[in-house]
């Protein structure tokens, strides 16, 4: 029986285990596509961590059909001299290396390209109409052309496979799909001819590499839009794909108007394995199948091979959080795998800003050149007192500790974990509970760590401890408007998701941002009527797009009602409230909750204290400004590694 980590041979090329990185853009490469030292070391850093195989990412065949301005390319000769050391330096660690290629067609943009999109077909609401033309024959056959050429100098720079990128909306999932091909042409039309394309870029990668060359092909088993692909239309292309000789099929889901091709927390763990386990079926197992798309649970991903259900395992941003992750699941060492949530926070969320990958966990993502994870010790060992024992604080204590300074860490609660541990209470959040244990859990087992629980950080206990350097991380408080404080029905988001009171039947919450639409839908689970007040015009701004649609859908499948450009003018003491809408006031009735969610301030009494007793220190955090999780981990590691 095959476990995860026993090898698999495909068509000549030996894995020493079945855990792959799948292909996520990072935009760490060059304007001209080619391969920086940044993206070797990132690539590097997984192939250190254990992994069995990296596919690279997503690399443009042709200028027009490029992903970002800071795509990786493989469209001209000169590409190929910087993946070469790209190659050489993850094959010194055992790892095989493929690379993706890439055609966006209807999915490019001009302002990276310069160049018009090209479309399968003119498909109002689903292709552009501006800068846009639809392929001709002969620039299908062009287009065809490249796959071939890009393929024979992947296999010039070292590359041990390639994948072709036929899912996620991309051109040959447009030529593919119903939806998006409407040629009548022999490239468009029935399901084999829309099928023409694709087996002919197989064909011509094919005869560029050779038959003892791996070829793979990454295909969403479904679109997830009306009208899109299905499942058994996925399964049909797989076996036509199969038949035409290709090696290894890597099943993904999507396209950009379903939003699913990278989950987030709205999605289970796993979601997509049942599908691909039924093309895997559908071919008759002839050929190796990977499925991937929140997969990064230890022990999902030693079933999945151990039962019979997948062949390989495709983790992207669980290697992003955590490049060690096979290493520590192979020795067992599964507490100490830092979790992704699924957040796309600072991955997903960045690239579709045009800005460079990164994690919010994990702040030596896209840094590695620059942090390394073997650290080198401080060259004058201090004394460093923290204050404040959530994220930030938790991550400047053990940086500063890993670099061999030793740490007295105050925290005025049992616990750790601050509003990390009130950000994991709305529905689909609970990931996050494991993000507070991991940082728990290294900050308990860091020798260098002094943990005081249940203390209060005071500039006197601080003195006490004759620190070289200080570090506030006290987090923030919830604003409650004056005018309301002393109301018995109002209390703020973070004592209704803690469940300190107990919220009545009708709950109007005010403030529409990310704390205030969370904790509304945490009340309509339980059953609640809900309205939201917003004085912005738009509610949830501070929310990642995808998480925002996703929400609003639940949101509004509970009922709960919205008002933007609303200002909350009075409460009565029966319940009603008086708010301003643009273009009059009105009075809604009957609430008997109250919720405050218009943010936090920052908690900086200690610093105020440590100032007027002439004491140095650093504000990171919440406290120094408020802003998001991944604000306070990342200033707090940069500060520490500055000490």
């Amino acid at each position: 029986m095959a476990h995860l980590f026993s090898p698999i041979t495909i068509n000549g090329m030996t894995l020493k285990n079945r855990l792959v990185l799948s292909p996520l853009n990072t935009s760490y490469a060059a304007r001209n596509g080619e391969t920086t030292e940044r993206l070797i070391r990132y690539y590097e850093e997984r192939a250190k961590g254990g992994v069995g195989y990296i596919i690279a990412e997503t690399s443009c065949v042709a200028w027009e059909g490029r992903n970002s301005a800071r795509g990786l390319a493989i469209c001209e000769d000169f590409h190929i001299e910087g993946l070469k050391k790209l190659t050489d330096r993850v094959h010194q660690y055992g790892t095989k290396i493929a690379i993706q290629l890439l055609h966006r067609g209807r999915a490019a943009l001009p302002s990276v390209t310069g160049m018009p999109v090209k479309l399968v077909s003119w498909v109002p609401g689903f292709t552009p109409a501006d800068e846009s033309s639809v392929l001709s024959e002969q620039e299908i056959l062009d287009i065809i052309r490249k796959y071939g050429e890009a393929a024979a100098r992947a296999k010039k720079a070292g590359f041990d496979a390639v994948e072709i990128h036929g899912a996620h909306g991309y051109l040959i999932t447009q030529f593919l799909s119903p939806l998006t091909n409407k040629r009548t042409d022999r490239w468009g039309g029935s399901f084999e001819k829309r099928l023409t394309f694709a087996l002919e870029v197989l064909k011509s990668v094919r005869e560029a590499v050779g038959p003892d060359f791996p070829i793979g092909v990454r295909l969403s088993s479904i679109e997830g839009v009306e009208g899109g692909m299905t499942l058994e239309d996925s399964k049909r292309i797989a076996v036509a794909l199969v038949d035409a000789g290709a090696d290894l099929l890597h099943i993904s889901a999507g396209i950009p108007e379903a939003d699913i091709d990278i989950p987030l927390s709205h999605k289970p763990h796993g979601w997509n394995v049942d599908n691909a386990s039924a093309i895997r079926e559908a071919i008759g197992r002839r050929v190796p199948v990977m499925g991937v798309g929140r997969l990064g649970l230890p022990d999902l991903v030693r079933s999945l091979v151990a039962d019979d259900r997948l062949d390989m395992v495709a983790l992207g941003r669980g290697l992003l959080a955590d490049p060690y992750f096979p290493q520590k699941v192979a020795e067992g060492r599964d507490s100490e795998i830092l979790p992704c949530v699924a957040c796309n926070e600072a991955c997903a969320g960045r690239t579709r800003r045009a800005l460079e990958v990164r994690c919010a966990f994990n702040p030596r993502t896209s840094f590695e050149g620059i942090y390394p994870y073997e650290v080198a010790p401080a060259p004058v060992k201090k004394r460093v007192v923290v204050a404040g024992g959530g994220l930030g604080g938790m991550q400047a204590a053990l940086h500063a500790a890993e670099r061999g300074h030793s740490v007295i860490l105050f925290e005025k609660e049992k616990e750790l974990g601050g509003l990390c541990r009130v950000a994991a209470l709305p529905p689909l959040k609970q990931d996050l509970h494991g993000i507070t244990a991991w940082f728990s859990q290294a900050v308990a087992s860091q020798p260098n760590i002094e943990l005081r629980l249940g203390q209060k950080a005071t500039a006197e206990a601080i003195a006490a401890c004759n620190a070289d350097h200080i570090i506030v991380a006290t987090g923030s408080t919830p604003i409650v408007p004056g005018f309301c404080a002393s109301n018995p029905m109002v209390h703020t988001a973070e004592s209704i998701l803690r469940g300190d009171v107990q919220p009545g039947r009708k709950a109007l919450v005010l403030g529409g941002g990310l704390i205030g639409c969370e904790t509304a839908e945490f009340l309509a689970e339980k059953g609640c009527k809900v309205t939201i007040v917003e004085m912005r015009p738009e509610a949830a701004a501070d929310m990642h797009a995808s998480n925002k649609r996703w929400l609003f859908e639940r949101l509004n499948s509970y009922g709960v009602k919205l008002f933007v450009e609303t200002e909350l003018k009075a409460i009565h003491e029966n319940g009603d409230v008086l708010v301003k809408k643009p273009y009059g006031e009105e009075t809604l009735q009957g609430f008997d909750t109250l919720v405050m969610a218009v943010g936090y301030c920052s908690e900086n009494s200690l610093c105020r204290e440590l100032a007027q007793a002439g004491m140095e220190f650093s504000a990171i955090g919440d406290c120094a400004k408020v802003g998001k999780m991944i604000d306070a981990i990342h200033s707090a590691f940069a500060l520490a590694d500055r000490i």
